[in-house]
């Protein structure tokens, strides 16, 4: 009796096809064991225990397409060779060969595995985990090892595929942020021949003098296609460039060797095209508000040395008048003793000679006072060549943008921007309708 006999015969509801347990589980042992001789099943490592026998036992798990686990009880018996089994480990993806069994006494069924090895990716997973050790031991994740990325490259060298869309997505973003040369090297990003191909390119991207940083990359995909980026000769090659590497592979979930050995990494192809120029418009307004701060320091500046010429001015002032009032007193003085019981004559003789001195002290009085009021004129006449506003007196006009920076060429506006343009008295808002190069044309 086959399976299907088994089954049908079991629901045909007939009363004299009733059967004691012991010959049910008899005959669904034998079933299982006949169908089952041989075969291989793949599935995920669960609960995974050598036991003191000598035998191995686990499970192989998998999910259905409704997120509930299946699960495959698995044993190596000892004289099948457990000893001989690989070391595995719970979340290892295998494929066990065997044989279904059966116990009847149970109701069990079982996988008698006699031999097991990692599938393709638990396999990988194995081979990636031995090479990041064996690099992590030579220092190739040093974060000390990482150089800058220049701010403002003149050349960006790029490998990957040109028939991908990530040499697409990482042009377009450069350009379109920054005027930058940019220089491909085709190569393969996946499959045979990819990691010569990807450390090829950096060599000779290497050798180019004007290419400031490299960029090494690909779009998404599986752990298998993004398999190149792990292998040791991509990896070595991207260590031991002599200019600085941007690993930009896959998506942001992605990660591969290459990303921990070059000097930074991009989650995305379009991240690395940000990451690797500046954006001409954030440089443009970083500029204008330097230009603002500069204009504003040098009307401070411009405002103190008018205070301090002010102060000078004073204190001359104050000079020249304590020193005629000194002049006075002693005029005084001299006038005091002429007059204190001289003769005639003498008092003439005293009184024109102190007219005299009086006339001369006069004279040396305004000449002294004279220098004093020239200097204070002409640093009136320099102050006043620093007001911004004096050309407005000669019919001049100080136009600015909305955003309240000076403009001083056509190059800063376009048609429709709206300025404000500043007169002797007053200002007005207007519309800009066409602009003019300055050179006429």
């Amino acid at each position: 009796m086959d399976l299907e006999e088994f089954v049908g015969s079991a629901g045909s509801g007939e009363t004299d096809a009733v059967m004691s347990v012991i010959v049910v589980s008899s005959r669904i042992k034998t079933l299982l064991e006949g169908t089952f001789r041989r075969v291989s099943v793949e599935g995920e490592v669960s609960g995974f225990k050598p036991a003191m026998s000598g035998h191995v036992y686990f499970s192989l798990a998998e999910r259905d397409a409704k997120g509930s686990t299946q699960k495959l009880d698995c044993v190596i018996y000892r004289f099948a060779g457990a000893g001989r089994a690989p070391i595995l480990k719970d979340g290892d993806r295998v494929v066990a060969t065997g044989r279904i069994t059966a116990w009847a006494g149970a109701s069990r069924y079982q996988m008698s595995v006699d031999s097991v090895r990692l599938s393709g990716s638990g396999n990988l997973l194995r081979q990636l985990e031995e090479l990041r050790s064996r690099l992590m031991s030579e220092g190739l994740f040093d974060p000390a090892r990482r150089r800058p990325i220049p701010s403002f490259p003149r050349r960006i060298g790029v490998v990957t595929s040109i028939r991908g869309a990530a040499v697409r997505d990482i042009a377009r973003t450069i350009l379109s942020r920054w005027p930058a040369d940019i220089l491909v090297v085709d190569s393969l990003v996946q499959g045979d021949g990819a990691a010569e191909g990807i450390a090829r390119g950096i060599e000779m991207l290497n050798r180019v003098p004007e290419v400031d940083v490299i960029i090494v990359g690909r779009g998404g995909g599986s752990m298998e296609d993004l398999w190149a980026f792990n292998l040791e000769k991509t990896v070595r090659a991207v260590a031991g460039s002599r200019k600085p590497v941007i690993s930009a592979v896959g998506h942001e979930i992605d990660h591969v060797l290459t990303d921990d050995v070059a000097d930074a990494r991009a989650a995305t192809p379009t991240a690395a095209g940000q990451m690797v120029v500046p954006s001409r418009d954030e440089i443009q307004v970083s500029i204008d508000d330097a230009a603002s701060r500069m204009g504003r320091a040098v009307a401070r500046r411009i405002d103190e040395s008018a205070q301090s010429m002010d102060d000078a001015a004073e204190m001359l002032a104050a000079a020249g008048r304590r020193m005629l009032d000194a002049r006075e007193r002693l005029l005084e003085s001299r006038r005091a003793r002429l007059a204190a019981g001289h003769p005639a004559r003498r008092l003439m003789d005293k009184s024109r000679h102190l007219e005299t001195a009086g006339v001369r002290l006069s004279s040396a009085g305004k000449r002294l006072l004279e220098r004093p009021a020239a200097n204070l004129e002409r640093l009136r006449l320099r102050i006043e060549s620093f007001n911004p506003a004096l050309p407005l007196d000669r019919g001049f006009a100080i136009v600015t943008t909305s955003g309240g920076a000076l403009v001083r060429g056509p190059s800063q506006l376009k048609r429709g921007d709206v300025v404000t343009v500043r007169l002797k008295k007053g200002a007005v808002d207007a519309q800009v309708t066409s602009v003019r190069p300055e050179n006429g044309g």
